[in-house]
């Protein structure tokens, strides 16, 4: 699509939040009139100001904010017409492409369970398309690294704009947006590169510096010289942190940097590994304040207290406080700084980072699996990344209170990264990540986490450690046996408790077939010893066996919940809650309060952590 020039705009007043970019402004109102492309995709350098600009044009398409701004002061094609209802907007930032798929599904395909159905469904023709913006496409991903960034692109993007029920409008890095321009037909896209003519905004610059520097022939000079609005921001920052010391004329993010270090009398150095702990966090992490000082000190090897408690000077122009006056947070003023000083750090990277996850190691307090119940949340959430980076993670992965503690989403894409890497897993890590997919789905106590993994580790035939956390059960035996689609409890002759498992397609050998009933498994409840039984002998609990027990099952397709039952019927919340990775082959209760469970696996018997039932004397 070609658009003409921007012509003066001596008529006009400039967006109140952007200062500038009328062209693309235009260009972005007539999207949202449904007269442009259907699919714009804004892109650029980083800190060329996407954000700012999709913010800025956000604003005069919500009615909230248009109240607000004096419409009829700005160029009237920069404006969307009146009447329109808000786009849907959803971020990217800190969100895996497949977070951000189902976010989008769930508006514009509600009902849909399958990923490919999501795929069919906005492929479909709709007789009025919707207008979707995704926003924060560089900031995709839970660990650094571009290949989130890409599956956005290639799982979310590219079918939303190729839906012809869609109107998109997407905030992404140039390399996205060239592979995207390869798969969109033409006609049907606009790019607008902030960075290229006709895009780029260098009266918006200069607006920009001279609302901030007081010396307008210096403000000119940063303008003409910065190659983006985050550099002049960097440099007006650095004029406010000290005034009365000549600026200089930072190009780009790097220069920011080092100027200001040299106009605060300090060495870019020392200035870059005071900003490590940031700069190397994941994205969107905040850093409690409370361990700026100790992790930058671990980066330096010495103690910069002292100069980090002195250095707001120094500081001020690349971070942002957060948080609250009780629990203060520091971030990275953007992500194009962390990237800036990730770079300048080149190989040193993974020293940097073994450094800062051994400093986050040192705050955990006792021994064993305990001491991470009581992790700083930050531990929790952040060491996962700096480890994999680090070198750490292959020893972290060995320790049971690491997986069951750890942020699970962030802990996954570590994995994976050290798993596709050709990292060995230890033997519990592996079953942990067999469940992995449970556990990120779910919100679920560390509890229940604990319980699902003791459970996946007997199935799986891996030593159980201490894990540091009550269990809700214990699993007492588990054996592989395919096919399974019914359990029940038994009782044999002698009284003993047996679990009779069921599979329509018997194979072959004793597994099989037991005294030549075709489809039947018998074992011991309490040793998983396979016995060899007659059906005659064995006889299903009776119902007030069953209510001796205190206890009732309810089950759904992948998961079941048992309940206390008193004499007014159940009680309360369930006493225990098992959620399967696949779907239940089956379950059942002995009258002694053990759980029959059958799966995709085999079958396996859990004592559940709750009192046992009270027998009243005859």
């Amino acid at each position: 699509m070609t658009v003409p020039t921007d012509p003066t705009m001596t008529a006009h007043q400039p967006h109140p939040f952007i200062g500038g970019r009328a062209v693309a402004l235009r260009a972005l109102a007539a999207w949202r009139a449904g007269t442009g492309p259907r699919a714009v995709l804004v892109t650029g350098g980083a800190g060329s100001g996407r954000s700012r600009l999709l913010t800025g044009f956000l604003m005069l398409c919500e009615p909230g904010y248009r109240e607000r701004i004096e419409l009829a002061a700005l160029d009237p094609v920069t404006v969307p017409p009146e009447g329109l209802a808000a786009p849907q907007v959803f971020g990217a930032a800190g969100l895996t492409a497949a977070q951000l798929l189902w976010l989008v599904a769930d508006e514009l395909v509600p009902g849909a369970d399958r990923v490919e159905e999501v795929y069919r469904r906005l492929a479909e023709a709709e007789p009025m398309a919707v207008p979707v913006v995704i926003a924060d496409c560089d900031r995709a991903g839970v660990l650094p690294g571009p290949g989130e960034v890409t599956q956005v692109t290639t799982e979310v993007l590219l079918p939303l704009a190729l839906a012809p029920g869609v109107r998109l409008l997407a905030e992404v890095p140039r390399a996205e947006a060239e592979r995207l321009a390869k798969e969109v037909p033409g006609d049907q896209l606009l790019v607008i590169d902030l960075d290229q003519d006709p895009w780029r905004d260098p009266a918006a610059l200069l607006l920009q510096a001279e609302h901030t520097i007081e010396q307008q022939g210096t403000a000119r000079q940063v303008a003409q010289t910065a190659e983006s609005a985050l550099v002049v921001r960097l440099a007006t920052w650095s004029a406010r942190a000290v005034p009365g010391v000549p600026l200089g004329l930072p190009g780009g993010v790097g220069d920011a940097i080092d100027l200001h270090a040299e106009r605060c009398g300090m060495d870019e150095l020392t200035l870059r590994r005071l900003l490590a702990p940031l700069a190397l966090a994941g994205p969107e992490a905040a850093l409690p304040l409370e361990l700026w000082a100790p992790l930058a000190s671990s980066v330096a090897g010495k103690d910069l207290g002292p100069v980090l408690a002195a250095g707001q000077q120094l500081l001020l122009p690349f971070f942002e406080l957060t948080g609250d006056d009780q629990h203060p947070e520091v971030r990275i003023v953007h992500p194009a700084v962390a990237d800036e000083l990730r770079d300048r750090f080149g190989g040193a990277v993974r020293e940097v980072q073994r450094r800062i996850a051994t400093a986050l190691l040192a705050t955990l307090e006792g021994e064993g699996p305990e001491r991470w119940r009581d992790a700083a949340l930050y531990v929790r959430e952040q060491l996962a990344g700096h480890a994999l980076e680090g070198g750490l993670l292959a020893g972290l992965l060995d320790d049971a209170g690491f997986l069951l503690h750890a942020e699970q989403l962030r802990l996954r894409a570590a994995v994976d990264q050290f798993a596709s890497a050709g990292g060995e897993l230890p033997s519990l890590a592996r079953t942990w990540l067999r469940l992995a997919p449970l556990f990120t789905r779910q919100g679920l106590r560390p509890e229940l986490r604990a319980g699902l993994l003791e459970h996946g580790a007997r199935q799986d035939g891996v030593e159980v450690p201490g894990l540091g956390v009550g269990l809700p059960w214990r699993t007492l035996w588990a054996r592989p046996l395919p096919g399974v689609r019914a359990v029940t409890a038994s009782v044999g002759p002698d009284g003993r408790s047996a679990l009779v498992a069921y599979r329509p397609e018997p194979g072959t050998g004793a597994e099989a077939e037991t005294e030549g009933i075709p489809g039947l498994t018998a074992y011991d409840a309490l040793t998983g010893e396979q016995l060899d039984f007659d059906p005659e002998a064995l006889a299903r609990p009776s119902e007030e066996q069953r209510a001796a027990a205190g206890l009732a099952l309810s089950t759904g397709g992948d998961y079941l919940r048992v309940w206390a039952v008193g004499e007014g019927g159940v009680t309360g919340d369930p006493v225990a809650v098992f959620l399967s990775a696949g779907p239940l082959g089956g379950a059942d209760l002995t009258p002694d309060g053990l759980l029959l469970l059958a799966d995709a696996t085999g079958v396996s018997v859990l004592r559940l952590a709750v009192p046992a039932p009270v027998t009243a004397p005859a």
